[in-house]
């Protein structure tokens, strides 16, 4: 059968139900580019005339976004996962380029027996009261990190309740030393460190039901705090530098901006404009449609930008609404949603899996900033699993309709045979209709254009879908994004098209395929899949620890659920950004860097890796060129020396620790002098910095009898220096993450010459990213 041409209405629907007008998307790309650079235009006005900003702010655009909860045991949604991350502490974090690294606890251990794990807290962390921000009443401590991790344990209900189902015990060992033990060795311990939140004990601890109720204000000891005069459904959203942050004194991580506000707009036209003429001072911008980002972002006079295209982890899914009668009367909250009964048929959701053209909606809906998707694992991921090209469901509707009518399938409404056009697809005696509810949100423009190609499809294979009310035309109905969050809730829905947003180093257990497992209904399931062999194959690949044997494990779980087409994945989107450096645009922040090799420092990223690196073009931090190792000998006097420059600041002080427990040492200058009494390999910290900024490195202090050679020539500030824990000690260290890092034992070594995009298998997927979370976007 011949295919009709992709087609995709001028703009999608603002309001449920809204109707308009196909064109051609050639219509729709010209006047979305053109109504945007109008408004640019219109809207440029210089600036350069402003009086200079009392507060260095750091304001981020965007729209098709909202917030609901800022309760970790509830959160789904993308800008939910960003505030919670950024206020409240985990036991370790990742980095920009995704790397794990301390958090709460500096430094752990894991015994022999692969199940016992000691951490260590840092002794300066507190939890702020957005009420009174500078007290510092409430130490963290070890009472927190166990009641943390029992009460997500105890709760069922609660979203990171996952990330703990292979914890077997958690013990107070002293105030700052907690141990926890699994049942097995577990795969996805990276992914559990870095997901569990740290809730202040004080806070929780009178809350029954910490899934349906939480305490009236947010309050973690993470790097922001939260300013509640916030608004979580309209914006904006404001975050504070976080007075009582220890990542300074521990990892030299500083946050630069006095604060961080997220600005929502209306319509990403709206955003656009407002970024190229400055008039809400954006700094940097996200959720950019395809559109807009291709042709869109004119610069205004005067003005630089750098956009920003990042294969992160945005998967695209149409859902075939799976639940049951039986899964439905056992939840309360289902059993006044509706969904079709004949999508649990398997022929039928292999007609809808064979009706979706896949390449096209890259090509026209995200104009090539996508890949055609097969598997939920992104292929961002190195767990992803690519599907056989000869296994896959081809692109048919003549043959999907065929399918049909041999089920039965083969009839008209009033019972007679039905033609090759009849849509919908009656059986006999007319009933049972092929005739399906579908919604897509509105918080991506691309989602209407899809969805009106998709409708197209689903009808030449004698599918009909409607909105809300049964209305065939257009075939879909464009929700608010709230809204769909109670269609999702009450699994009130037959299909939908809508996303989850993952990451390159998300675990693929515990961060992306947990959501397919029985145990997710109802927390994050949103196809109500349950399978037992599934959900076995899920538990196995939490205590498989050998990567070959688990990647086997997941290869089949990512084979199973594409085989059951309940989940149909399109396309996996690029992340789109826009930042600017330019003043009288936005504030002047300098250093963005490269968010495609460093996806963790994109804005939205739970990850506040961005606001470490970002400085105000008016005082840049010192820069570290040489950091050399020495190698000495015992009892005489080392000299150690750092170069380091600071344009804007002569003046620098210089706190020096050499490793070996002795005082710290501050000096004026870039040389300092020890006497270590032992031989041994001693990691040296330096910390320079100027009126304001503090920067970072370490190097090796090689003290042996007798004249040495350097273990390594010259770690500059470009460099990262990786020491491998000793097989006998098991001892795994997290110092001074900045311009160098260094994670150390006493004997093995291994240098690094240059950035690597992901930590190998333990969180390179965390999850290797493995903690990357998943997140219900926007």
């Amino acid at each position: 059968m011949a295919q009709t041409a992709p087609t995709a209405p001028m703009e999608p629907p603002s309001e449920p139900g809204l109707r308009r007008k196909q064109r051609r998307l050639i219509a729709y790309i010209l006047v979305a580019i053109i109504v945007v650079a109008i408004l640019a235009a219109t809207a440029y006005v210089l600036l350069s005339a402003r009086a200079p900003p009392t507060v260095r702010a750091l304001r981020i655009g965007l729209s098709g976004q909202t917030a609901k909860s800022l309760n970790p045991n509830v959160f789904t949604l993308t800008l939910e996962f960003v505030v919670v991350y950024n206020v409240y502490s985990t036991l370790a974090t990742r980095d920009g380029a995704y790397h794990v690294v301390g958090d709460l606890a500096n430094k752990w251990e894991v015994a022999s027996d692969n199940v016992t794990w000691t951490f260590h807290l840092v002794h300066n962390a507190y939890f702020t009261d957005p009420a009174n921000p500078t007290d510092r009443s409430h130490p963290v401590t070890a009472d927190d990190v166990v009641f943390s991790y029992n009460m997500v344990n105890v709760h069922n209900g609660s979203v990171l309740n996952s990330y703990v189902s292979e914890v077997d015990s958690v013990t107070k060992i002293d105030t700052y030393t907690v141990q926890i033990v699994t049942t097995e060795p577990f795969a996805a311990i990276d992914s559990m460190l870095t997901a569990v939140t740290i809730f202040p004990k004080y806070l929780w601890e009178s809350i029954t039901d910490p899934i349906a109720n939480a305490p009236p204000v947010i309050v973690g000891s993470g790097p922001l705090y939260f300013d509640t005069n916030s608004n979580l459904a309209s914006g904006p959203i404001i975050l504070h530098r976080n007075p009582n942050y220890y990542g300074d004194t521990q990892y030299c991580n500083v946050v630069r901006p006095d604060e961080i506000r997220f600005i929502f707009f209306s319509s990403a036209g709206a955003m656009a404009s407002s970024f190229t003429s400055g008039s809400d001072d954006l700094d940097v911008i996200y959720n950019i449609p395809a559109p807009v980002f291709l042709g869109g972002l004119t610069p205004g006079q005067g003005q630089a930008i750098e956009k920003k295209a990042v294969a992160g982890g945005f998967v695209g899914e149409i859902v075939l609404n799976q639940i049951t009668p039986a899964i439905r009367n056992k939840y309360p909250d289902y059993m006044n949603g509706t969904s079709s009964p004949l999508l649990l048929d398997p022929t039928v959701r292999k007609a809808v899996a064979m009706s979706i053209d896949k390449a096209s909606i890259v090509k026209y809906a995200y104009l090539g900033l996508a890949t055609v998707a097969d598997t939920l694992v992104p292929a961002s991921n190195p767990w992803h699993y690519t599907i056989p090209a000869a296994d896959r469901f081809p692109f048919n509707t003549a043959a999907a309709r065929k399918l049909l009518n041999d089920a039965g399938w083969n009839f008209t409404a009033t019972g007679l045979p039905a033609t090759p056009t009849t849509t919908p697809l009656y059986r006999v005696g007319g009933t049972e209709p092929l005739r399906f509810r579908f919604y897509t949100p509105d918080s991506h423009p691309e989602f209407a254009v899809a969805s009106a190609n998709i409708t197209t499809w689903l009808r030449q294979a004698g599918i009909e879908t409607v909105d809300h009310s049964g209305s065939a035309a257009p075939g879909y109905e464009v929700r608010p994004l709230n809204t769909m969050n109670d269609v999702w809730k009450s699994s009130d829905f037959d299909m939908w098209l809508w996303d989850w947003v993952f990451s390159p180093i998300s675990d693929p257990s515990t961060d992306v395929l947990s959501v397919q497992t029985t145990d997710s209904i109802p927390d994050t399931s949103d196809s109500w899949y349950s399978n037992a062999t599934y959900d076995d194959l899920y538990n196995q690949s939490l205590v498989t620890i050998d990567p070959v044997a688990r990647r086997a494990i997941t290869d089949e779980m990512q084979r199973m659920l594409y085989d059951n087409a309940a989940y149909i994945l399109p396309y996996y989107a690029q992340d789109l950004y826009a930042a600017t450096s330019s003043k009288g645009y936005g504030y002047g922040w300098e250093n963005w860097g490269d968010w495609t090799q460093q996806p963790g420092l994109v804005p939205d990223s739970d990850s506040a890796a961005l606001w470490f690196r970002i400085y105000p073009s008016e005082n840049p931090p010192p820069t570290i060129s040489s950091f050399p190792s020495i190698s000495h000998a015992p009892g005489s006097a080392a000299t150690i020396s750092v170069t380091a420059t600071d344009p804007n600041d002569a003046t620098l002080t210089y706190t020096w620790d050499f490793g070996d427990g002795s005082a710290t040492q501050t000096t004026s200058s870039g040389t300092a002098t020890h006497t270590y009494a032992t031989s041994g390999n001693y990691t040296v910290s330096v910390r320079v910095k100027d009126a304001e900024w503090p920067t970072c490195a370490t190097t090796i202090a090689a003290i042996q009898p007798g004249a040495v050679a350097p273990l390594a020539a010259d770690f500059g500030a470009e460099r990262t220096v990786q020491f491998v824990p000793a097989p006998a000690s098991d001892v795994i260290v997290f110092l001074v993450p900045g311009a160098i890092v260094v994670a150390i034992s006493l004997l093995l070594i291994a240098a690094e010459l240059g950035p690597r995009r992901n930590a190998s298998n333990s969180k390179t997927p965390r999850e290797e990213k493995p903690r990357t979370r998943g997140a219900r976007p926007p």
